[in-house]
């Protein structure tokens, strides 16, 4: 096709030159001459006119053929042009639908199917982050640990459907009362995880709190009573991921033995 096209652009360039070099003489003095010779010619100038007229209709033969080609090339572009822009537009496409499928691969490798909010490895991956960057800026960072109450016996009483509704509407009242910079994970089973930058010990336990009583007048269908216990701990100098886990882990674990529907601090 550029090949086509250079060859194009030759033949239109000696065209030009020879259109302008004959119009030039053409309306010069001798050209005017010459041409009114040719409607009244004597004998001897015949050979050279009949020269002329032959080589008008090369000339007009070629000029034919040079539009012929002209047009041939023009359908050609045309239709490269149209292939190039399908192309185009089909790559559009497939880079719009490669960008959706990562970002669904994604989602899917972070978040929780049921509830849909962090999974696990989501979670533990932020809370390495976090907790390096409030060391590094000394800024507060505290962690909450919830567990809903008996949902072994939900399970086991109204069976699976119903504890998965269960566990949706516990994220959702969770989830709509934190801040926006908090994280909120499901950590396993009925377990959850909070992670909230900024806070101390107090306001996150303040929190723990209001979040225990939401759950505790939360109606669930087919569920008589439905409430949990909460965790809560603050990032000490020196604490590591497995440390702050295993800490507020023992926190929860310390209000389900005193009773469920608490909340405890270490």
């Amino acid at each position: 096709m550029q090949n086509k096209i250079t060859i194009l652009g030759l033949l239109l360039a000696i065209v030009f030159w020879i259109v302008d070099a004959f119009i030039y003489s053409l309306f010069s003095e001798q050209g005017i001459t010459f041409l009114q010779s040719c409607f009244s010619p004597r004998g001897e100038e015949i050979w050279m006119r009949t020269f002329v007229v032959l080589l008008f209709l090369i000339f007009a033969a070629y000029t034919e053929r040079l539009l012929v080609i002209i047009h041939n090339m023009t359908i050609e572009l045309k239709k490269y042009h149209d292939r190039l822009e399908e192309t185009i537009n089909e790559l559009k496409v497939e880079n719009t639908e490669r960008k959706q499928a990562i970002k669904e691969l994604e989602e899917l490798s972070t978040t929780d199917p049921l509830t849909s909010i962090y999974n696990r490895r989501k979670f533990n991956e932020l809370l390495a982050s976090e907790i390096e960057r409030s060391k590094r800026y000394k800024t507060n960072l505290s962690i909450i640990m919830c567990d809903i109450d008996h949902f072994k016996k939900i399970n086991d009483t109204f069976g699976h459907d119903v504890g998965d509704n269960a566990l949706k509407v516990f994220s959702e009242k969770i989830n709509n009362n934190l801040r926006e910079v908090d994280m909120f994970a499901r950590w396993g089973g009925e377990e959850f995880m909070i992670l909230m930058p900024n806070s101390n010990i107090e306001n996150a336990s303040s929190v723990a709190e209001k979040l225990r009583k939401i759950i505790e007048e939360t109606k669930v269908k087919k569920i008589d009573t439905f409430t949990a216990s909460f965790g809560v701990t603050h990032l000490n100098e020196g604490d590591t991921t497995e440390s702050l886990i295993k800490r507020v882990d023992e926190a929860m674990y310390k209000a389900k033995n005193s009773g469920r529907n608490k909340v405890e601090r270490i």
